[in-house]
């Protein structure tokens, strides 16, 4: 219980330094009262959920004699709004929810073998393909065939994959429960190495995001709901074929695996449009998303894992363009 209560007051000492960059940044734009009356409101809103939740949070703390069980409810509702204002601080609070909930009885996950469903030249295609779509066909095709292009990809993936697909899912909705928890679970330890990544890239080279957000949030501002089904459903299923499957089909080493799918995976969302060097840092960043998922891979063998925590990871960027495209 002790170990909960530190969790308390970490996150509750990161969302005072939220709080105060936030009012800080506030004073230095000389923007304390905006004309926009939304914009007002809304910093009102963050000062006064912030207040309430750390007062909240340090009761929690200071009051030794409080059962933190009995208020599980209270602090995964608080772990929510910390996560949307302040993500690492909403993190802790998920912890703390989840040693303190009642336990029901669990499932080991089932051992998989990994399966020879897919013959592995067949996988080859899309990974072919993707390069061809990637590299090639963009300076050689008009942009309605280049859309086709994809379409084409798509069903090639799934229809290649179809049978381990099938098989995968099968076992991923038996176990849904004990597969999620291992997802939330990795992709939030996941989630605060790459925000801290973020944040030195930053602070060290002063560049805000790679060019490839930047890019999906110009094309999301036109054309959100293209760009959302792109990257929800499109590219957790295409790219989780591509570099998991295909590359396991291919590399049976774990280390060598992790890390050539890691770092391919990196590469290829930075490398085709950065505009400056200091960019080439996000291929870190990206590199490790996808030894992580590569790694999930290779411990469940079940491909529906995967596409499950990429689809949570770019709907939690879909989220973060829709805030700054009415921001």
């Amino acid at each position: 219980m002790e170990k909960n209560r530190k969790n308390l007051l970490i996150s509750n000492i990161l969302m005072i330094i939220y709080l105060i960059l936030n009012l800080i940044l506030i004073v230095l734009s000389n923007n304390i009262i905006s004309d926009n009356i939304y914009e007002n409101i809304e910093n009102i809103s963050i000062f006064v959920l912030s207040i309430i939740g750390i007062v909240y949070y340090f009761i929690l703390y200071f009051k030794k004699d409080i059962d933190l069980k009995k208020h599980s409810k209270g602090i995964l509702i608080w772990g929510i709004i910390f996560f949307i204002l302040n993500i690492i601080s909403g993190i802790f609070s998920f912890i703390i929810y989840d040693n303190i909930k009642e336990k029901k009885e669990k499932r080991e996950l089932p051992k998989l073998e990994h399966s020879n469903l897919v013959n592995k030249y067949l996988s080859l295609i899309p990974l072919i393909l993707f390069l061809l779509l990637f590299f090639v066909l963009p300076n050689h095709i008009d942009s309605k065939y280049y859309f086709i292009s994809y379409i084409v990809l798509f069903i090639s993936s799934i229809l290649i994959f179809r049978k381990q697909l099938i098989c995968d899912f099968k076992i991923f909705k038996k176990y849904f429960k004990e597969y999620s928890l291992l997802v939330f679970k990795t992709w939030g330890k996941a989630l605060i190495i790459i925000v801290i990544m973020n944040l030195i890239i930053q602070i060290f080279t002063n560049t805000a995001t790679s060019t490839n957000q930047e890019t999906l949030q110009q094309m999301f501002n036109s054309n959100a709901i293209l760009v959302a089904l792109l990257s929800i459903i499109y590219a957790p299923i295409v790219e989780e074929l591509i570099f998991r499957g295909t590359f396991r089909n291919f590399i049976k080493n774990k280390y060598l695996y992790i890390i050539i799918s890691g770092v391919m995976f990196g590469l290829l969302h930075v490398i085709d449009d950065f505009q400056s060097i200091s960019e080439l840092l996000f291929i870190f960043v990206y590199s490790f998303l996808g030894c992580t998922l590569a790694s999930i891979y290779y411990k469940t063998n079940n491909i529906c894992t995967n596409i499950y925590m990429h689809a949570i990871q770019n709907t939690l960027s879909v989220v973060g363009m829709l805030l700054l495209k009415f921001m």
